[in-house]
């Protein structure tokens, strides 16, 4: 019979607390992505089915987390758990727990990154961040690999990782596996935040707007922030007194993903708040934003000639701007038409005008330059 420890550390409270709010948050979250996607009128599409399995071995992962509290006695000194609880074996349950978490959690968080470049890389479709994009992917699988098979290749046989009384057993150290895993984590981490940064920089925004919609995409800081300090917990950990030692550890283990998912979500929420949606999925908006752009610019582009030459005027009639989202961006096409495109990916906004002919109203100077010559 499975012996069952009981709460009464901080640290399993925290925890138990934390697996049933981490598991609840991102999953809220994702929920409110898909309903996102459903308002927009547009269907789910690889990001958001990765995001989908993400959220799904987060959810794992806190109910190993819980388990190794119930049943593997972290929050307990291993002399105690052998002492006072009378279990024998000591800190084993928890070290085949351990597997576990440093599989659920190397896959949660891969799946998580390569969910957020996917939506980056429709986003920003330029080709030198498909380059970085495709780059950052091979980054992020051959980081998962080292974490996944570390804690299965660590020690051999495989048994040895739990059972160190068998014979002829040996294994690596775990410390130095669990480090190096850790910063190739964080690195993963800022390339992901840094990417986007060069290009919405450039857009042309005004820069309050600017800063803002970076500061959106930048709040991924937090999740360099929790991986950074969950470095800093692996450090104090004691492989001799492991379940009375890691509980920090896998406190930030479990917060990291958890972030990650709710991060990756939020930034594209926009349809729950408004907004109008074709059947196509294209977003409209109205033409306030696209006024305000379009005077901000216009002494960069274009400039009002003042030329009272012509016989005609041409007088420009119910002037209007539309901003939209396409689902598939066409290539820029610079500005050699009398439609006006600045295009960022697959953001667009058009610059249209009614043109109409008109007499050119006589005045004394123009009587005398059209009088008949007798």
């Amino acid at each position: 019979m499975t012996f069952i420890y009981p709460i009464e550390t901080r640290d399993q409270r925290a925890i138990v607390a934390c697996g049933i709010v981490f598991s609840l948050l991102p999953s809220i979250v994702v929920g409110l992505r898909v309903l996102a996607r459903r308002k927009a009128n547009r269907l789910l599409d690889t990001s958001d089915y990765l995001i989908i399995a993400s959220c799904f071995f987060i959810v794992v992962y806190q109910g190993v987390a819980i388990s190794s509290v119930l049943v593997g006695g972290v929050g307990f000194h291993v002399d105690d758990i052998k002492n006072r609880f009378g279990v024998k074996s000591g800190s084993t349950i928890f070290l085949k727990h351990l597997i576990a978490i440093q599989v659920l959690w190397a896959v949660s968080l891969s799946l998580c990154r390569i969910s957020i470049i996917h939506l980056f890389s429709k986003i920003f479709v330029v080709q030198s961040f498909i380059i970085a994009a495709r780059l950052t992917y091979t980054l992020i699988i051959l980081w998962a690999l080292v974490a996944i098979l570390s804690a299965f290749l660590i020690c051999q046989p495989f048994a040895f990782n739990w059972d160190k009384l068998i014979a002829g057993g040996s294994c690596g150290s775990a410390m130095v596996s669990w480090m190096v895993t850790g910063v190739l984590n964080l690195i993963s981490d800022l390339v992901i935040l840094i990417m986007p940064m060069p290009y919405l920089l450039r857009l042309e925004l005004a820069w309050p707007k600017r800063l803002l919609l970076t500061a959106s995409f930048g709040i991924g800081i937090l999740t360099c922030v929790v991986s950074i300090v969950r470095i800093e917990t692996m450090a104090t950990i004691d492989f001799n007194d492991i379940t009375g030692t890691i509980p920090h550890t896998v406190l930030f283990s479990a917060l990291e993903p958890c972030i990650a998912v709710t991060l990756a979500c939020i930034i594209i929420l926009r349809p729950l708040f408004g907004g109008r949606y074709l059947p196509d999925g294209t977003a409209t908006f109205n033409s306030t934003s696209a006024d305000a752009l379009a005077r901000s610019n216009s002494g960069t582009r274009f400039r009002q000639l003042n030329d009272n030459s012509s016989e005609t005027r041409l007088r420009p009639e119910d002037v209007g701007y539309r901003a939209s989202i396409a689902n598939s961006p066409e290539p820029f096409k610079g500005l050699g038409s009398m439609d006006v495109k600045l295009e960022m990916g697959s953001i667009s906004i058009k610059h249209e005008w009614t043109v109409e002919e008109e007499p050119r109203p006589m005045t004394s100077a123009t009587h005398k330059e059209n009088a008949p010559i007798e």
